[in-house]
């Protein structure tokens, strides 16, 4: 067995309810011949790390993150293909788009890469076009949701009794900091 680097990543992890509808999603491409659907976890990178982050930093990011929540809500309508994890020639991740968009003076040391594009992980392509043949994702709307550090790698597998290579992924997202609840607007 031969690995590839690990990467470090920022993601939201949406409450676990919304994952059950993630995790349904992706039995669907994978039904469909679409071998990457759960080679991501039902999480969003927010960033490439050169470290882990802090549990102060986490916090920060979780208050910063609730802040820039519509309605203290994050929705997902339509379905996006970005470069994962940094360029197009390392390949894609597609699912859910959400709307969310941290102010524009944030930076926590550690940050190597912002993603400006957020998208929560149902499937892993090598292609980009393969995405416009994969099933539209649910249409999603969630406000409890939590930061973590996610350590991911891709594992290549030589499989001696025949001549091609096998490929799979392996993650762990760590602690997670639940976003602040979100405050009820008053009226004066």
């Amino acid at each position: 067995m031969e690995t590839a680097k690990t990467k470090q990543f920022l993601v939201l992890v949406p409450h676990r309810d919304t994952s059950l509808v993630l995790r349904n999603y992706s039995k669907t491409l994978l039904e469909a011949g679409f071998t990457g659907a759960y080679c991501f976890p039902w999480a969003a990178p927010l960033a490439a790390l050169s470290r882990p982050l802090d549990p102060q930093e986490l916090k920060n990011i979780a208050h910063a993150i609730r802040k820039s929540a519509i309605e203290g809500k994050f929705n997902a309508e339509e379905a996006k293909t970005i470069p994962f994890p940094f360029g197009e020639n390392d390949g894609f991740l597609y699912g859910p788009r959400l709307d969310l968009s941290l102010p524009p003076d944030f930076s926590i040391n550690g940050i190597s890469h912002f993603y400006t594009t957020t998208v929560i992980g149902a499937c892993l392509l090598q292609d980009k076009k393969t995405g416009d043949a994969l099933p539209c994702p649910p249409k999603l709307s969630f406000s409890a949701a939590a930061v973590a550090n996610m350590v991911w790698q891709p594992i290549s597998i030589s499989a001696q009794d025949t001549k091609s290579d096998a490929f799979g992924y392996k993650w762990k997202i760590g602690k997670l900091f639940w976003l602040p609840k979100k405050q009820a607007s008053s009226f004066n």
